[in-house]
């Protein structure tokens, strides 16, 4: 009974591996992660435009602690994905019902912990982020609804994930595509009609992602046909460890993105004071929606690695079935490389030709007072994004070892190319380049440069061992 319920939605994952099969299953995901990119520049505009600079400088020394948040919460979504497509693909449905339902009660619990514990602790964390005295009141009304408002969070980005897991990244998109519309309308009431500040800023952000939990919780409970849905959950040690572990690589990324940001920011802030800050904002907030079209493709096509890996240890080594999942993995290897290839190159050209149009959505290049600030954040948006050229293939490689469920691999890859790379370029490249201020631009593209290495290292190590490439034929393979 059970594989007649779930035939249907197997098939979503289970097609030939073609650049259309593949661009038709991602773009839904692509367009979910670029609005999510471009819902996370809502606030930041409506900052800059409704409010004052100052409020601007105040939202992004808060943003390393809204992507801590999101760092625990991906480490289980997306970890949580791989392993439930792995077991879709090994037709274990039961398992992978039980897992799903144990991981959102986890997400929950873990968002409540960090609502409670970031309350109390919310002035200490401010002054441990570097907020500067003059935004500090600012950053603390900013701060404080977030907080409240993290289990919808959190709940939400988990919910959307599983979406895709699911095989429907279409609802995902729409739930997404919800999300975004009602945080900015409510953007503008609060700022515009209710004159509430920064903290209206912030009650939109979180009423925004509340929109994807409540899609997420209907969905799951009313769709009792798919192969995923809301069962009693199991406690499973051994799962709880394996998402995790699938997961650390995007714990680390955000996790790294946290400290180096808020490193960022004290160099910044030491450079040029507050502005920097509220520079940097605006271009690395202009960066991550062009970056939003890899980022989105590599979770998107990753469910269907995680479903055709799975698949593999349904049949015998060598036989035929084997041999079309193996196929299918080097097709998705292949195929995803050039995709990521043009949209690198893609991405790439539209931050360098349209920079001075996105900055110029925050401040004005006339404004009398801020004009500068544009200057400023139009050419560190040009430097940073150079890394585009190599920066879709190093996020390409952690998502992809991920979907293997080989967390180690990819935890040690991001960690290596978000926090040591950078970190090290950040505090040394400012010191020995004049202007410092483009040394602190560029130790982001040239950390992206360094990490290139790693990534063709370790896609050549272990292509044999999943089946992405094919065997050397008489000779061992020389990594």
């Amino acid at each position: 009974m059970e594989e007649s319920l779930t035939l249907n939605e197997e098939s979503k994952l289970d097609q030939p591996i073609t650049a259309k099969f593949l661009l038709t299953f991602t773009i839904p995901t692509i367009m979910s992660f670029v609005l999510w990119g471009i819902f996370g520049t809502i606030d930041g505009v409506f900052a800059a435009r409704g409010i004052s600079q100052a409020a601007l400088g105040a939202i992004n020394f808060v943003m390393p602690f809204f992507t801590f948040s999101m760092a625990i919460g991906s480490m289980l979504s997306i970890g949580g994905t791989a392993l439930i497509a792995k077991k879709k693909g090994s037709k274990l449905y039961q398992q992978a019902r039980e897992n799903f339902s144990m991981l959102l009660v986890i997400t929950f619990g873990t968002s409540m912990a960090i609502s409670i514990g970031g309350w109390f602790l919310r002035r200490p964390l401010l002054r441990l982020l570097g907020t500067d005295a003059a935004v500090f009141d600012i950053a603390l009304e900013y701060i404080q609804p977030l907080i409240l408002m993290m289990p919808f969070i959190m709940v939400g980005l988990f919910l959307v994930q599983m979406l895709i897991a699911e095989g429907r990244p279409v609802i995902s998109m729409l739930a997404s595509t919800g999300g975004a519309a009602i945080s900015t309308s409510l953007n503008a009431l609060f700022i515009f009609v209710f004159d509430m500040g920064v903290r209206g800023l912030a009650l939109a952000t979180g009423i925004g992602y509340a929109m994807p939990m409540l899609f997420g919780i209907i969905y799951f409970t009313a769709n009792r046909k798919g192969s995923i849905y809301f069962v009693l959950p199991k406690f499973d040690i051994h799962a709880l460890a394996r998402s995790s572990l699938n997961g650390i690589s995007e714990m680390v990324g955000m996790m790294a993105m946290t400290v180096t940001t808020t490193v960022m920011n004290n160099v910044l802030v030491r450079i040029i004071g507050w502005e920097g800050v509220a520079a940097a904002g605006i271009a690395l907030a202009a960066q991550g929606i062009f970056a939003s079209l890899f980022f989105g493709y590599a979770t998107g096509v990753a469910p269907i690695v995680s479903y055709n890996f799975g698949r593999t240890t349904l049949y015998e080594k060598g036989s035929a079935d084997w041999q079309e999942r193996r196929e299918n993995l080097q097709k998705l290897f292949q195929k995803s490389l050039l995709i990521v290839a043009v949209l690198s190159l893609f991405a790439l050209a539209g931050t360098q030709v349209f920079a001075n149009l996105l900055v110029r959505i925050y401040v004005s290049p006339t404004d009398p007072f801020m004009g500068h600030l544009h200057g400023i954040s139009v050419r560190g948006l040009r430097i940073i994004t150079v890394g585009f050229i190599f920066m879709g293939f190093n996020f390409f490689a952690t998502a992809w070892f991920t979907a293997f469920n080989d967390g180690l691999v990819s935890g040690f890859m991001s960690l290596m190319r978000t926090m040591v790379f950078t970190l090290v370029l950040l505090l040394t490249l400012p010191r020995i380049l004049d202007p410092a201020l483009d040394g602190a631009w560029l130790a982001l593209p040239a950390a992206e440069v360094l990490s290139i290495g790693l990534t063709v290292f370790f896609l050549l190590k272990f292509g044999t061992k999943y089946h992405y490439l094919k065997p050397r034929t008489h000779t061992q393979h020389p990594i």
